[in-house]
């Protein structure tokens, strides 16, 4: 993140941990990597952030001492004349990991960065100078996510995409991004395949698939849908994927002869599952909704979660601050602009799961305003027609998860252990929800029309906005033009 920006310098500070063990030397090895992995970042003048758009540059002269972890470097801006000098420090830190004194002891291995920008003589624009500085952040950024690499069966080798893969029908589309069905030519397996256009990707927006992909192959659980390879090509990114083709859980919901509360608690769990494991190796999902758990097949019970374009590495508590996320179901921390971690992810469930039991939303609004404000104050009701006969149980951890301060809401862990997953199945069984069913049928195209309304109402607002600016402004040009007048005369 930057830190700072002054006259003098700007300064970039990060902290990655790069390895793991018993013993400093394979701390060096990864050191090593590390500083191989970095320069060849550095000095790449074709794939580089500052090889192509409006801010380019090139990295020249790095010399470095590996024992110490020190770089120095040139900046050289395209037809400018200015030059910057750039320090990249690093720093061991050892940590005990296990404070127990009776079991061996595990260290684990951080290097932490500091990167600084030093003025040249020559004088500078600081916004362009921050511009830059922010490219080479993100070229760092993504040389050393790579060392987190698996390595992939076909990907990132000399066979390129279209040898190995066959792109069929289109499943999806967004503004950067198309979802396809493919087939893998030699086997006939049956994939999803994420087709990311480079061309007018941001520079962030193109280290993000780097984060996203290093993200998915870290997640190994039956309840998330698994990479399986990836492929980096000139004008495009492919993310290899297992197909889900049985659709949205919601729609399937609505087409069961019969849904109950051990039904709902069921799915649930499975969701928790997911979420937990993603909690545990410090990722917040930042995107929890129904459309984001699929399912495999034609088992009801086969969920997995998907879509990790906005998922985000944790590396501190309430440490992440990008605003993301899907209206209904967005934590009131990210609405009030304050840093979050991955319990934002838990009120997002906290929703999907009063969803599951009643077939409503907690928090609706005529307008976006309206939506927020709900949110934000934690207001919601459960109106007995739609709550009938729901356990007590379901109904408090619903409650626990929409706690308004973070700090107070169940984690995913805590969840997992609440009472409703001991209660007895029989029990449960028993209670019937279809007429939550019945209405998470046309969930779906209740929430298109919704948030079209939504839209068409901020529209709206926007252009009386704009439109009360304009008169606004053509009102001052008016009297200022008097004030000339009365001053020429």
């Amino acid at each position: 993140m930057l830190n700072d920006f002054s006259s003098n310098c700007i300064e970039f500070r990060a902290g990655f941990s790069i390895g793991t063990g018993p013993s400093a030397a394979s701390s060096q090895e990864e050191l090593e990597r590390l500083v191989h992995s970095v320069s060849e970042a550095l000095v790449d003048t074709k794939h580089s952030y500052g090889s192509k758009g409006e801010i380019r540059y090139e990295v020249v002269d790095i010399s470095f001492e590996p024992d110490g972890c020190d770089w120095t470097a040139t900046v050289v801006p395209e037809n400018n004349g200015e030059t910057f000098t750039i320090q990249l420090d690093c720093n061991e830190v050892i940590e005990d990991t296990n404070p127990d004194e009776t079991l061996p002891k595990l260290k684990e291995y951080k290097r932490h960065y500091t990167v600084l920008m030093t003025r040249s003589p020559v004088r500078y624009d600081p916004a362009k100078a921050k511009q830059i500085f922010d490219l080479i952040g993100l070229d760092l950024r993504k040389s050393i996510v790579r060392l987190d690499f698996p390595e992939f069966p076909e990907g990132l080798k000399k066979a390129t995409f279209r040898e190995v893969y066959q792109l069929n029908a289109r499943l999806k589309s967004g503004s950067f991004a198309t979802v396809c069905r493919g087939t893998h030519r030699a086997t006939g397996r049956k994939v999803a395949i994420k087709c990311v256009l480079r061309k007018d990707l941001p520079p962030n927006d193109d280290a993000a698939i780097i984060d996203e992909v290093a993200i998915l192959s870290s997640l190994k659980h039956r309840y998330i849908c698994p990479i399986i390879d990836f492929f980096e090509e000139e004008q495009c990114y492919f993310i290899v994927m297992e197909l889900m083709t049985g659709g949205d859980l919601f729609d399937r919901i609505g087409k069961k002869k019969s849904y109950n509360e051990k039904n709902a608690r069921d799915l649930s769990y499975r969701m928790l599952e997911a979420v937990a494991i993603c909690h545990r190796k410090n990722v917040a999902h930042c995107d929890m909704k129904p459309k984001n758990l699929l399912l495999l097949g034609d088992d009801d019970t086969s969920i997995k979660l998907a879509d990790f374009g906005f998922a985000t590495r944790v590396y501190a508590p309430n440490s992440l601050t990008k605003q993301c996320g899907t209206p209904f179901f967005v934590a009131p921390e990210i609405l009030l602009r304050n840093p979050y971690d991955e319990q934002s992810d838990m009120w997002s469930v906290g929703v999907i799961i009063y969803l599951l039991l009643s077939g409503t939303l907690p928090f609706i609004g005529r307008s976006q305003r309206e939506l927020f404000k709900a949110i934000v104050k934690g207001e919601y009701e459960m109106e007995e027609e739609n709550w009938q006969g729901v356990s007590e149980d379901g109904v408090n951890l619903v409650k626990a998860l929409l706690e308004t301060d973070p700090a107070n809401r169940l984690t995913a862990k805590q969840a997992l252990n609440s009472d409703w997953f001991k209660q007895n199945d029989n029990q449960l069984e028993m209670i019937n929800l279809m007429n939550a069913s019945t209405r998470l049928r046309t969930f779906n195209a209740r929430m298109k029309l919704r948030t079209a309304m939504i839209a068409i109402n901020f529209l709206t607002k926007s252009r009386i906005w704009k439109a009360q600016m304009t008169k606004a402004s053509e009102n001052q040009d008016n009297e200022n033009n008097e004030i000339v007048k009365e001053a020429a005369k």
